[in-house]
């Protein structure tokens, strides 16, 4: 039988086809192991005083002259800055951030086609090192004009040294698991086969946009209770881990 070079390519195909088509399906998907198993999930959980806060808020300003409306906006943000002056907290002043400065159609207003009115908005980010000030500087900021969208969020500094530490918890939580499963049939858990772990969560109620590396990332910014904001609380911390153990 005489193939061209398409002839060749398409015979291959076909024959690559039927090869796959004659593996089992085990060949083909990731297999469960093939001796006895058991999993179980281990989690622990931890109380922390949060050491570590951030506040976010819009600057929103309406004034017929965006250049008016501009200069307000400017001396709003030099007004959060000498507040935390005032309060002991220099490093936040310096570190405040001004981003997403944008133009918006002014809401709830009778719109000119030929003249729209519009907001100057802006998003404001700021870290307190000091939680003992927070009180302190969040009163006055809800209580500033042409301030909004309040969102706050805690973490701690020794996040790292947390997770390990519920690690490990959580990992003997598998086991003691395992091992009750276990003996429910007459058998013991033997050595663990395999181990994963999911990311340390923060199951406080707090909101907000926040660093990966000492908090939990939330997906949006909500409007919270002014009275909820005034108050540092404990964080409830929580780390997973799933384990596979041979059955002995």
């Amino acid at each position: 039988m005489h193939l061209n070079h398409a002839g060749v390519s398409v015979f291959k195909r076909r024959l690559l086809s039927l090869v796959f088509a004659c593996l089992p399906v085990s060949a083909l998907a990731g297999d469960l192991p093939s001796y006895p198993f058991i999993h179980a999930t281990g989690t622990a959980y931890s109380f922390v005083m949060p050491d570590l806060g951030e506040i976010d808020f819009d600057v929103s300003v309406f004034d017929p002259s965006p250049e008016a409306a501009t200069l307000l906006m400017q001396t709003r943000i030099t007004e959060v800055k000498a507040l935390l002056v005032e309060q002991g907290l220099p490093e936040a002043a310096d570190g405040i951030e001004v981003r997403d400065v944008r133009k918006e159609i002014r809401k709830g207003a009778e719109q000119d086609p030929a003249n729209p009115q519009y907001l100057i908005k802006a998003s404001v980010h700021i870290n307190v090192a000091d939680l003992s000030k927070w009180p302190a500087v969040m009163r006055p900021l809800l209580a500033m004009p042409n301030l909004d969208a309040f969102a706050v969020t805690f973490g701690a500094t020794q996040r790292i040294r947390l997770e390990e530490e519920l690690m490990g918890e959580a990992v003997k939580d598998a086991q003691r698991k395992a091992d009750a499963m276990a003996r429910g049939f007459g058998k013991r858990a033997g050595a663990v086969a395999g181990i994963s772990s999911d990311q340390l969560k923060n199951l406080g109620n707090a909101v907000g946009l926040v660093p990966s590396d000492r908090y939990q990332r939330a997906n949006s910014r909500q409007r919270q209770n002014p009275d909820d904001m005034l108050m540092v609380t404990s964080l409830k911390m929580a780390q997973t881990v799933d384990a596979l153990f041979r059955i002995k």
